[in-house]
């Protein structure tokens, strides 16, 4: 396939940063979670996948909407968690707040699966549902602004809110310690837009990479950021005075590779969001913020989702899940 003019990997500079900060963070982590790989995860074939299969023609971008991608994220997400709505050690949630709740499908199940629980869902977007279960609220509301609502909850939840959703994480500690009941806790639950390998098996070359160190660089231009910062997420939550703050890392697969069904089950939802999705993800930023044109992007597109069929390629996005609890009492 023809190489896209602007093909080149980022600046070596920000290559760096990305490295120092990897290691930094590998240091903070209290618990991770790897993945084992199928050793007969060796083909496109054994995969089942293929182009005709996933072409972009079998769903179009208008059909593969903004509410279907998030609905795509939260279930993959979900699998990779094990299937927990939460990593902190909170038990007995009795009022919960879910910050950006988006479509609101994370605080209607909550709220199915713990019926004595009031949940309250914002976002600055009305796309929820209207038929949800009784101790489901959801509000319009901007999480920058001011809460006003002191010790009201004892869980403070997000999920993918890094990036252009949360511009002063700081500002969102001391929010949700104020709105924290003693003893509530408070979790972040962050992925970031690169692609982790743990065994080598990713090309020196890689498309995937290449995009996603490009995709970072322009996504800055914008004042946003496709990177998680865990580090100064956990400095941030004990600067507010939170205690018992925690890291604990995950790994979103890119296809069927992982040994454990319900891993496979996430990397195939996973593949088929960013398979259809990446054009998207792309247009704006490629387009506009690195000056490429709209064929040198779908080249470096179309040679991304070639990379992502490959069941060879053992590749990952890291989720971060960032933790803490407000104390039971407030020394002076």
């Amino acid at each position: 396939m023809e190489e896209a003019p602007h093909s080149g990997t980022a600046q070596p500079h920000i290559e760096a940063a990305l490295q120092n900060t990897s290691d930094a963070i590998q240091a903070l982590i209290s618990v991770d979670h790897g993945v084992e790989v199928d050793d007969d995860a060796i083909s496109e074939a054994d995969s089942g996948y293929s182009e005709a299969a996933l072409s972009t023609a079998s769903i179009t971008s208008s059909v593969f909407d903004y509410e279907e991608d998030m609905d795509i994220h939260y279930h993959s997400i979900r699998l990779v968690l094990d299937n927990k709505h939460w990593i902190c050690p909170f038990k007995d949630p009795k009022q919960i707040i879910d910050i950006g709740t988006g479509t609101g499908i994370w605080a209607v199940d909550v709220a199915d699966d713990n019926p004595e629980t009031q949940v309250l869902g914002i976002d600055l977007s009305p796309i929820q549902p209207t038929a949800v279960p009784p101790n489901v609220e959801f509000q319009i509301m901007d999480c920058e602004e001011p809460w006003d609502m002191p010790e009201r909850f004892d869980f403070v939840h997000t999920r993918l809110m890094n990036g252009f959703s949360i511009k002063s994480w700081p500002y969102f500690y001391e929010q949700a310690f104020a709105s924290l009941q003693p003893g509530g806790w408070v979790e972040n639950q962050e992925f970031e837009v690169v692609f982790g390998c743990d065994d080598n098996t990713i090309p020196p070359d890689s498309a995937c990479v290449k995009w996603a160190n490009l995709w970072n660089e322009g996504i800055e231009k914008f004042g946003g950021t496709g990177r998680c910062y865990p580090d100064q997420m956990k400095l941030q939550m004990e600067a507010a005075g939170f205690i018992n703050v925690r890291i604990e890392s995950f790994r979103m697969p890119m296809g069927t590779w992982p040994r454990r069904k319900r891993l496979r089950q996430a990397g195939e939802l996973n593949l088929h969001g960013f398979y259809h999705g990446v054009d998207g993800l792309s247009q704006r930023v490629f387009t506009k913020a690195l000056g490429w044109s709209v064929d040198e992007m779908e080249v470096m597109c179309a040679q991304v989702r070639n990379e992502c069929l490959d069941r060879r390629i053992h590749t990952y996005f890291p989720i971060y899940v960032v933790y803490g609890q407000k104390p039971l009492a407030t020394h002076p």
